[in-house]
């Protein structure tokens, strides 16, 4: 079976950002129409495996009778101008106005956009200075490089630069919630990074001022130069994970302040709402929790599901047609201490599969992070962005916070492009909007460009047929030591074989662990792991190999029966005899 693309006609007279006509006459206009292509049956990559992207298969494998259409050969028309943009900065919209009054997007305009289907990955805690700050020298001149001016002071009064870090799993957290922002940004001066650290995470607060190169995280600057990447992108609010990603999915934080003080309340309008009342489907899908936790959301919420059936979906073209995905937190998300070059190969795996996909050619993915994390970035962000709604609960959130990387992946998007128009997260809500003819939630949503200006629909899509992608990094955390297992399905009672290479080496006590998903979501190593072994296959530390293989089978029970019950788990390598992670690897035990 082939997966047609039904043909649409891409109306240049009606360029997306600027409609002067609010009911254009289509035999007056110029038209130029093509067809998106049919592409053949894909075969499946591994889904079992989401942790170990290398297994994916690379994007050279996309079928041969895609077009073939060098980058040189993308449209170079720059964006159209955008007449509502001064009234959207004026803070003119409210919510419930629809994207034909607040981006110039009539009906046919949208009918007109050949996106079906959109994935957000939105990761944790990291700064564009800090991810992406050597871009303009490697791969993306338009983006502005980190000045040699800019500095922070720590406690002792000394002057601290930006400098490279020295590994890319570093347990360094600063603190990075509504004080802590506020006072590292401190109104625009962004001199307060280094001290809030050394306050929060201990220190002298130099690892706040840190960048990895395209040494570290290849994949991310091929992505960033590759596709279309704004760096203007900015958090909805200066604060911590919570209220930033609630302002994606409601508009607003709804009166959250800070991670972990409180959830949107009941009845509180959500794009889910909005969603199902267009008969839109979506999904959320995780091995972890769910947004980050910031909805309290178990794998028992409707719409919830795991990574593992998002990457099915994915091969098969079933996906729903808004769809967010979360990787496992402090592991998969990039959180400290987790390994980002780890994260790294999470996302390039979402990716490959991605453009692997039969929903490709209508396809359009976010990469991008909730915020910074207390890691400096040198811009400041706006001090004043529309309110999200009357009254006391919002009158507070206005301010912007740190910039964060953004990059729009998709055939349709501007190659090799930067744009540095002023967004935040609800821009990403906004276009879903666009898409699908919803309301605006709120004032914030309705005032948001809606990313047209990373697109161009008025020629093909140059990237149905990108280059291949390079791999994730390696050997940034521990010499780049990694877990694998010799399947990724065993029976109940089969031994695990869990091997390890590239390792510390250091300690006797480094050992494997092994957890079970709870309620769906994977439990994260504390005291009392299902099974463990040292690495020496041994109860007793005694060596401290740099690789090797472990086997988990009956000698190796901790807390848990044998055999192992029907279900999914995490294999863990942990240091020191302690529950920091290394690498990890799902693994899933059948009757």
């Amino acid at each position: 079976m082939r997966h047609p693309i039904p043909p649409l006609s891409i109306l240049v007279a009606v360029a997306l950002a600027g409609c002067s006509d609010p009911d254009p006459v289509v035999e007056d206009a110029a038209v130029t129409t093509f067809d998106l292509p049919t592409l053949p049956d894909l075969p499946s990559p591994d889904a079992t495996d989401a942790t170990d992207a290398t297994d994916a298969t690379d994007a050279t494998d996309v079928p041969t009778d895609a077009p073939d259409v060098p980058l040189d050969a993308r449209c170079v028309a720059a964006p159209p101008p955008d007449p509502f943009a001064a009234p959207r900065a004026g803070c003119a919209f409210t919510a419930g106005a629809r994207v034909a009054d607040t981006l110039g997007l009539d009906a046919r305009a949208r009918a007109a956009m050949p996106i079906r289907h959109v994935i957000v990955v939105m990761k944790e805690n990291r700064s564009f200075d800090q991810m992406l700050g050597q871009l303009h020298d490697h791969g993306q001149p338009e983006t502005e490089g980190i000045p040699s001016t800019f500095t922070n002071r720590d406690a002792r009064g000394a002057t601290v630069s930006f400098t490279r870090a020295t590994t890319t799993c570093s347990g360094y957290d600063p603190g990075h919630q509504w004080n802590d922002m506020h006072a590292q940004v401190n109104g625009g001066a962004m001199d307060g990074f280094v001290t809030t650290a050394a306050r929060t995470a201990g220190g002298n607060g130099h690892q706040a001022m840190t960048w990895f190169g395209q040494d570290d995280l290849p994949f991310y600057y091929w992505l960033a130069s590759t596709y279309a990447l704004n760096d203007r992108h900015f958090a909805s609010v200066r604060s911590g994970t919570f209220p930033n990603r609630n302002f994606v999915l409601y508009g607003t934080a709804d009166g959250v302040r800070s991670t972990g003080s409180g959830y949107p309340r009941p009845g509180t309008p959500n794009l889910f709402d909005r969603l199902d009342a267009a008969g839109i489907t979506w999904g959320a899908y995780s091995d972890g929790a769910y947004f980050s936790a910031s909805l309290g959301w178990t794998s028992s919420h409707r719409g919830a599901h795991s990574l593992g059936d998002f990457l099915t979906a994915l091969d098969a073209g079933t996906l729903p047609q808004v769809v967010f995905v979360d990787g496992v937190e402090n592991i998969d998300d990039e959180h400290p201490d987790g390994n980002v070059q780890q994260g790294e190969a999470w996302t390039r795996n979402v990716y490959q599969h991605a453009v692997r996909s039969p929903l490709w050619p209508g396809l359009a993915m976010i990469w991008t992070y909730d915020e910074a994390g207390g890691f400096a970035d040198h811009v400041p962000p706006p001090e004043r962005a529309c309110i999200a709604r009357p009254g006391p609960t919002d009158a507070d959130y206005f301010a912007l916070g740190p910039r964060v990387p953004f990059v729009l992946v998709s055939p349709w998007a501007r190659a090799h492009h930067v744009s540095h128009a002023v967004q935040e997260h609800t821009a990403v809500t906004r276009f879903i909007e666009a898409l699908f003819d919803l309301p605006a939630l709120t004032a914030r949503d309705a005032n948001s460009s809606a990313l047209l200006d990373l697109f161009d629909f008025t020629c093909g899509p140059t990237l149905l047929r990108p280059p291949p992608a390079p791999e994730a990094g390696r050997r940034g955390c521990f010499g780049g030591c990694r877990l694998t297992l010799d399947r990724s399905a065993y029976r109940q009672g089969e031994a695990i074989r869990a091997s390890f290479a590239g390792c510390p080496g250091n300690n006797p006590i480094d050992w494997i662990a092994v957890y079970p998903f709870t309620a769906g979501t994977p439990t994260l190593p504390i005291p009392g792991s299902t099974l463990w072994k040292y690495l020496n296959n041994s109860h007793v530390g005694t060596a401290a190999p740099t690789s090797g293989t472990v086997t988990l089978d009956r000698a190796a029970l901790g807390r848990g029966p044998w055999p192992l019950p029907a279900g999914e788990y995490t294999a863990y390598y942990l240091l020191n005899d302690q529950y920091r992670v290394v690498d990890a690897v799902d693994f899933r035990v059948t009757p």
